[in-house]
């Protein structure tokens, strides 16, 4: 957990860096604001039902909101463009209603306070070519870019109740997945983009959409607005995450 968080600290530190502009590659820096509702369900050996939380419902996880942020690089013509992006997410709650929770081994009383808290920490690099002639044909209004994206899920579900004390569980995670992005630029100073990322191996499902209007304002600044959709299903040694999230976000960047 701290390695991954480490790393996504340092992406966002990027992102609020000012990058030179070289010879071979043309950076661009996002700094997001996402508004996040909470997610669905997560379970560890859901062998009953009562293994299976529908964290909204049982545990009072609130929407939230949080930064995350994109570094992208593009090189040269012969070498393949670098985006990385860190996404931070993390829910807190309080709950005593009438349930059971199993959690592995443990059982959560009924009608006791419940501390809980999950972290969904994602970290995608990513390597793409733009498809060649598609920005000379349009005359630069259009572009595709495709290529493979390596998404790290950093995931902890954490609870604690007095009758059973402490218990968590967690798995860090790396999934291969196809990247691509479309923009298309109307005019010099307005584009609509549109990227996904995804893939479905080995019973292990996560992908995402991304759409965005980005205006350019003065010199390199930049900013956008748009929505963000996320989707997991995995099953890592007895551990479910199944829950997708999405909402709106707002965006800054520096373009060079």
């Amino acid at each position: 957990m701290k390695k991954i968080s480490l790393s996504i600290a340092v992406v966002l530190l990027l992102c609020t860096a000012l990058p030179p502009k070289g010879d071979a590659f043309d950076p661009k820096d996002d700094l997001w604001i996402w508004k996040q509702p909470p997610p669905a369900e997560s379970a560890f050996d859901p062998l009953s039902p009562a293994s299976v939380r529908a964290s909204e419902d049982n545990r009072e996880f609130d929407e939230d909101t949080r930064n995350f942020g994109q570094y992208i690089v593009d090189m040269s013509q012969y070498l393949p463009n670098i985006y990385v992006m860190a996404t931070p997410i993390k829910y807190e709650g309080t709950n005593i209603n009438n349930m059971r929770l199993d959690f592995g081994d443990e059982s959560a009383k009924d009608d006791v306070a419940l501390n809980s808290n999950v972290t969904l920490n994602d970290l995608d690099i990513g390597l793409y070519y733009g498809i060649p002639y598609v920005k000379t044909v349009s005359h630069d209004r259009l572009n595709v870019d495709l290529g493979i994206n390596v998404r790290t899920i950093d995931f902890e579900d954490h609870i604690e109740q007095d009758s059973i004390g402490q218990a968590s569980e967690s798995f860090i995670l790396s999934i291969p997945m196809f990247f691509t992005a479309v923009q298309f630029h109307p005019l010099d100073v307005l584009s609509l983009e549109a990227e996904g990322r995804g893939v479905s191996i080995g019973g292990k499902k996560s992908y995402g959409l991304i759409g965005r209007l980005r205006w350019k304002t003065v010199g390199p600044i930049y900013a956008a607005g748009g929505y963000r959709f996320s989707r997991y299903e995995i099953d890592n040694d007895g551990i479910i995450v199944n829950t997708e999230i999405s909402g709106p976000f707002v965006e800054a960047g520096l373009s060079f």
